[in-house]
C-alpha cells in the first residue's frame, strides 16, 4: 500500500515522540526540519513540493507557497494560530486548514502568569545582581487584590481568569465574541478603552484582526490606568510597539511581559527596556503540551486520510 507524501516544516517536532512514530506508520515523509529555524519562503517551497500533507508551525505559508504546492491537500497546524496562512490563497486551492486549540491552553496560561510574577517580584533583576554580587533591594508587589483586564475570553483567556480569580485578583474581561458572561463573578466590558482604564494588569489573549491592525495602539494606550501592566502570548500584531515604546516613557505602562512581536525573532528597541521582560515565544512549548499538539496535529491528518473527516 502507497502511503501518501507528508513534509513536517514545523521547527521543533519532536523526531522521536509517539506522534512521529505514528506519522511514520501511516505516511511517506519526505521532509523534516531539522534545521531548528523558521524556514523561509524559498526554502518552504522546496520542502513541501512533493507533500500531499503538511505538519506546520508558524512558517508562513503565502499565496507564492500555496500556489506554488501543487499536490497539497492539508496543513495541520501544531499550535492555534492560523494567521501564517494566506487563508485566500487556501480557499482559492480548498487547502483544508487545521489546528490545534485544545493542547496548549493551560501551557500558555501557565506562561503568562509567570510573566507576571516576574515583574511583579523583580525575578530578573534579583537573578543579575546577585551574580554581580550586588545585594540592593526593591519591594515587590503583591498580585492579589490586583484587577486583571483580559482581552479575550477564550479557552486561554478564560483559563487565565480562573487562576488569577484563584489568587484573589479581580477579573473583568473584554470580548466582543463572547455572547454571554463567562462567570457571575467576572466583569464584562463592552469597550477596550474602558476594561484598560480600570486595570492594574492587561493579558491579551485575541485572536490577530483580519486586516493585521494592533488592538492596543497609541489611542488605547491614553486610557490605560497609569502605572499598568501588559502581558501579551497571543499574537505580535496586537500591540502597537512603537506606541508601547511611547507609553512606557510616559509612564503609562510601568513593565510588559512579552512573548510575540511584529517580527520575530525580535531584535528591537524594546529590548533596552529593563522592566520589558521577553521570551522566545514559547509559551505554548512545554513538553507535556507540545506532546499532545503533536500527537492532535498527526491524528487530525489521518482521519482525512482515512475519509473520517471531509
Amino acid at each position: 500500500m502507497i502511503k501518501p507524501p507528508v513534509a513536517v516544516t514545523i521547527r521543533s517536532f519532536n523526531q522521536n515522540g509517539p506522534a512521529m512514530g505514528l506519522l511514520r506508520n501511516e505516511f511517506e515523509i519526505v521532509y523534516i526540519n531539522s534545521t531548528g529555524s523558521r524556514l523561509s519562503e524559498d526554502a518552504l517551497i522546496s520542502a513541501i513540493h512533493q507533500a500531499e500533507y503538511v505538519i506546520a508551525g508558524t512558517e508562513r505559508f503565502t499565496k507564492n507557497v500555496i500556489e506554488s504546492s501543487p499536490r497539497l491537500k492539508v496543513l495541520s497546524r501544531v499550535g492555534v494560530g492560523i494567521d501564517n496562512i494566506d487563508l485566500k490563497a487556501a480557499e482559492n486551492r480548498s487547502l483544508c486548514i487545521l489546528n490545534t486549540p485544545q493542547a496548549p491552553a493551560l501551557s500558555v496560561a501557565e506562561h503568562t502568569l509567570a510573566l507576571i510574577l516576574t515583574i511583579l517580584k523583580h525575578i530578573p533583576d534579583y537573578n543579575s545582581q546577585i551574580r554581580r554580587r550586588d545585594f540592593s533591594i526593591q519591594p515587590g508587589t503583591l498580585l492579589m487584590g490586583k484587577t486583571i483586564g483580559i482581552v479575550g475570553m477564550g479557552r486561554i483567556g478564560s483559563t487565565v481568569a480562573s487562576m488569577l480569580q484563584a489568587l484573589g485578583c479581580k477579573i473583568t474581561y473584554f470580548d466582543p465574541y463572547l455572547p454571554e458572561p463567562s462567570s457571575s463573578t467576572w466583569t464584562a466590558f463592552t469597550s477596550l478603552k474602558d476594561l484598560a482604564a480600570g486595570a492594574d494588569i492587561i493579558t491579551i489573549h485575541a485572536v490577530p484582526q483580519q486586516n493585521g491592525s494592533a488592538l492596543f495602539d497609541e489611542h488605547i494606550f491614553k486610557h490605560c490606568k497609569r502605572g499598568c501592566i501588559i502581558i501579551n502570548t497571543s499574537r505580535g500584531s496586537l500591540i502597537d510597539e512603537i506606541a508601547l515604546e511611547h507609553a512606557l516613557n510616559e509612564g503609562i505602562v510601568y513593565a510588559a511581559g512579552l512573548d510575540v512581536f511584529s517580527n520575530e525573532p525580535y531584535s528591537g528597541t524594546l529590548l533596552i527596556y529593563p522592566q520589558v521582560i521577553v521570551t522566545p515565544h514559547v509559551a505554548s512549548n512545554t513538553i507535556e503540551s507540545r506532546q499532545d499538539m503533536e500527537m492532535e496535529a498527526v491524528e487530525h491528518i489521518i482521519e482525512i486520510k482515512k475519509g473520517l473527516v471531509k
